[in-house]
């Protein structure tokens, strides 16, 4: 096999991490010959099947291309070992065994690696709140991307925080709404946050929308200054991603009839 075959994975990793587009990394971990493959062999594969590199022949892609998806949904590796015998394909914890004749005799065994790049958050407004989000959530591992008041989402997020704090804050929760999947937080007072729903109300939003936005945000520890703000936020958007039940920590939210 050609070395720029071989090392077609390291473009395509380049790429994916560039493109923030999920992968799996598949590395030959122990061959039995006869093989076309070798210990240490590496592919990309991508989400749409494609394999970049070099992993053996015919009768090992099909069988990581599954594995591959399987592992990318669980989010778990997997070990795949390719036997020539006969018998049911099984997975036992995060070890697939394989049994199929293949013309070449020999038996590979694979280790897949799912990857899923961090989702960036959308960040809206100019306020100190908003430029201290920018400055730490990558810090922490979140990156974030940032948006005027008033501004469109370029791209569909799953969260979106809004710190527009009086410019154009209905606008602004309007775009978010509209590029966002998931929650909306919106940094302001209760009694703001009140008057802005109905006002979103009045514009006849999808009350299923309206349901995603939360206000006032972040966790209810009694912040004040903007560095309080965004710890309380930051923590709040991990619990979410994490699914964390904060239990006796009080999240307030604004209440759609």
């Amino acid at each position: 096999m050609s070395r720029s075959v071989s090392n077609q994975w390291i473009a395509a990793l380049q790429r994916c991490e560039e493109q923030q587009e999920p992968y799996a990394i598949v590395t030959v971990i122990e061959v039995e010959s006869p093989s076309s493959a070798t210990v240490g062999d590496k592919a990309v594969v991508t989400s749409d099947g494609m394999i970049h590199g070099w992993i053996g022949g015919g009768c090992t892609q099909p069988v990581i291309q599954k594995a591959v998806a399987d592992a990318m949904g669980s989010g778990d590796q997997m070990t795949v070992r390719i036997q020539p015998s006969t018998g049911e394909t099984r997975t036992v914890d995060r070890v697939r065994d394989v049994h199929m004749a293949c013309h070449s005799g020999g038996s590979i065994h694979l280790l897949v690696e799912p990857f899923k790049p961090t989702e960036s958050i959308a960040v809206i407004g100019e306020t100190p709140v908003a430029e201290l989000l920018l400055a730490v959530g990558p810090q922490l591992g979140i990156p974030v991307d940032s948006y005027g008041s008033g501004d469109e989402l370029a791209k569909t997020y799953e969260y979106c925080i809004v710190a527009t704090q009086g410019r154009k804050d209905k606008q602004s929760i309007a775009n978010a709404l509209a590029r966002t999947t998931s929650k909306v937080w919106f940094i302001a007072s209760q009694r703001k946050a009140d008057k802005i729903l109905a006002q979103l109300t009045k514009d006849e939003l999808d009350p299923s929308d309206l349901k995603r936005l939360v206000s006032p945000a972040g966790l209810h520890i009694g912040a004040e200054t903007s560095e309080e703000i965004v710890i309380s936020l930051l923590a709040q958007l991990v619990s979410t991603k994490r699914r964390v039940d904060m239990g006796q920590a009080r999240v307030s939210k604004v209440e759609v009839a």
